[in-house]
Formats: C-alpha cells, structure tokens, sequence
C-alpha cells in the first residue's frame, strides 16, 4: 500500500512555528505566574499544555510532508521540545518556581 502523497502547503509549517512559538512563550507567562495561584494561572498552565500537544504533531506532520515550510517546521518542532524539556531542566537543577511568596 502507497502513502497518500499530500499536496505542499507552506501553511503547515506556519502552522507549526506559530503553534512552537505560542508554547515557548505561554510556558514563560507559566513560570512567570507561577507564584499566583488561581483561574489566570492555571488558564495560563493549560493553554501551555494544548500549545505544546498541538504543536509537537503538528511540527513532525509539517516535517514529514514534502515541500512546504520544513524550515518553519523545524522551528516549531524545536521551540515545543525547550518548551516540553525546559520544566524538567529547571526542576532537576532546584529552580523554586513560587519565589519567595511561599506560592499563595
């Protein structure tokens, strides 16, 4: 059985970087709230979680189909793994996101 060959779409890729960019920067908004807790906090942890779910398949399916944006693909590819790796990094090194507020 062939692949179904997809028809190149530089909009994929778009896709993919923007959906990159907005999880690197919603998981900066993230640590940067992390010390209020309530609604805007955890709305901020959400959108971060939906960006980065959204954009880790929507990078490798932009990479994987020929021609188009594979640049901006790679971009958004690149930006969802800082974004999914980088808590795991602060939180191995002994980073206390709740400052010194006590996280209330």
């Amino acid at each position: 059985m062939r692949p179904v060959e997809l028809a190149p779409s530089p909009r994929r890729g778009r896709v993919a970087a923007a959906l990159g960019t907005a999880s690197t920067l919603l998981l900066a908004a993230a640590v940067r709230w992390a010390h209020h807790w309530g609604p805007l906090a955890d709305a901020i942890v959400v959108a971060w979680v939906v960006a980065t779910l959204a954009a880790l398949p929507a990078s490798i399916f932009a990479l994987l189909c020929r021609g188009g944006a594979r640049r901006l693909a790679g971009l958004g590819l690149a930006l969802a793994l800082l974004s999914t790796s980088a808590p795991f990094v602060a939180y191995g090194a002994g980073t206390n996101t709740a400052g010194s507020c006590g996280g209330g």
